[in-house]
């Protein structure tokens, strides 16, 4: 058991980075805190610096230009590593058990498989990648059901994400 010098709780080695600089082989500070310490770093930078974001962005896109391949396969294979696999496998167990908590009682398979062949269907037709949106986000409570779900393109659907207050409908239009 290891002492996390930011919070001061004991914890699992396993729940510390790597260090080859300390006598423990870990870091000082518990991946959570770790995590905490660089967001409010990164929100720092953003007070300081309105144009950080857009100046990150060009940076990664351009060094995505010119070491795209290298990063690529680096990306392979770090997903390759045990750890990884059981983190993706635990976000997906996790996403899995929400979708289950989502599904109602009267949950028409059928509506919701037809919305996801509409979707596919328009995608087709239109040349657009049509993606099925749930209204009210499964993370922020919304049911998996055939009145929970709507059309959007596939920009549109990213650039909502997990608001709640951002829909497209019909009945906005009389």
């Amino acid at each position: 058991m290891i002492d996390c010098g930011t919070c001061k709780k004991t914890k699992k080695p396993e729940d510390f980075h790597k260090s080859s600089a300390r006598k423990t082989g870990r870091q000082y500070s518990c991946k959570n805190c770790q995590a905490q310490a660089n967001l409010k770093r990164y929100h720092k930078k953003l007070r300081k610096d309105s144009l950080y974001k857009e100046k990150k962005r060009a940076y990664d896109k351009t060094r995505r230009e010119i070491k795209g391949d290298e990063l690529r396969a680096y990306d392979r294979e770090r997903a390759k590593l045990p750890h990884r696999k059981a983190a993706h496998n635990e976000d997906t167990r996790k996403r899995r058990a929400r979708l289950r908590e989502a599904i109602p009682k009267d949950y028409d398979r059928e509506g919701v498989l037809a919305m996801y062949e509409l979707a596919q269907k328009f995608s087709r037709i239109t040349g657009v990648e049509m993606h099925v949106d749930h209204i009210v986000p499964l993370s922020r409570g919304g049911k998996h059901n055939v009145d929970n779900l709507q059309l959007l393109a596939a920009p549109l659907n990213i650039a909502k994400g997990a608001d709640t207050g951002w829909q497209l409908s019909w009945k906005a239009y009389p």
